[in-house]
């Protein structure tokens, strides 16, 4: 039986898991899996119930290893097959960027290219020991787009980026951490499942407008694109004071009870 490649999207208790399972291939995104990509992160972003995105991959060898690269052939062999095939991953890219809630990676094994670039637009890396990140578009012939550069040095800053583009290496374990790739490595995968899914849970249970608050701060202060937009940020912010939920959260503390927030 011939695998599929596909990504699956389960919601349960407030959280989107989102799984790239493509395993034969290392959890590879084929041309399908990228066009999927944006109705399901459009779910995520509409759905109310849902109040934080988790990204994993299927099997046991990785969290996701880029693009599929036995399609190049078919539908990304020159420059004008790489405009629409880069046009689906800006797509993507947009949407990760605009998302209101927050987002986490649960990384295992492989997490290369394009798996790399979705990490990077998480909020929250969790790593197990045998997760090793890079970006290997130059012992491919490929070039590593500007915006993708931007990620990285967003995070590791210009000097590492230059290492990890210009060597095409893959970094693991205390590497992770010192370059600052990761959130946390934890000892093993379970450990690090479980990291992954109670920082979810954590946020799933905080206030929806108090962190849609806090990620659209986030966002207009990485943004290059434009200046920040103070005004954005200071609204959202100044909703959260009119909200239900900041009057429940202060009665919660005074009754010594957790909160139970609603999103209005």
């Amino acid at each position: 039986m011939t695998e599929q490649a596909r990504v699956t999207l389960e919601v349960a208790a407030g959280i989107a898991r989102l799984t790239f399972d493509h395993p034969r291939r290392m959890n590879a995104i084929t041309g399908a899996m990228w066009r999927a990509l944006p109705g399901l992160l459009d779910q995520v972003a509409d759905d109310p119930a849902i109040r934080v995105l988790l990204l994993q991959g299927a099997g046991e060898r990785a969290f996701c290893t880029g693009n599929d690269i036995s399609e190049f052939e078919a539908i990304r062999a020159d420059a004008a097959q790489s405009a629409a095939y880069n046009a689906w991953q800006r797509d993507v890219a947009a949407r990760m960027a605009a998302l209101e809630k927050p987002a986490i990676a649960a990384i295992h094994g492989h997490c290369l290219g394009a798996g790399l670039e979705l990490a990077l637009q998480c909020d929250l890396r969790f790593a197990s020991p045998e997760a090793r990140m890079g970006v290997p578009a130059v012992r491919l012939g490929l070039p590593y787009r500007l915006e993708d550069i931007a990620k990285l040095v967003d995070v590791i800053g210009l000097a590492q980026t230059r290492l990890m583009v210009l060597t095409g290496r893959s970094f693991a374990g205390a590497e992770l951490e010192r370059m600052g790739l990761v959130t946390a490595l934890l000892p093993d995968r379970a450990a690090m499942l479980d990291a992954a899914e109670e920082a979810a849970a954590e946020i799933a249970a905080a206030a929806p407008l108090a962190l849609r608050a806090a990620k659209a701060a986030l966002f207009e202060i990485a943004r290059r694109d434009a200046p920040p937009d103070l005004a954005r940020a200071q609204a959202l912010a100044d909703a959260c004071y009119d909200s239900r939920d900041y009057a429940e959260g202060r009665a919660a503390r005074r009754e010594a009870r957790p909160p139970r927030f609603t999103g209005r």
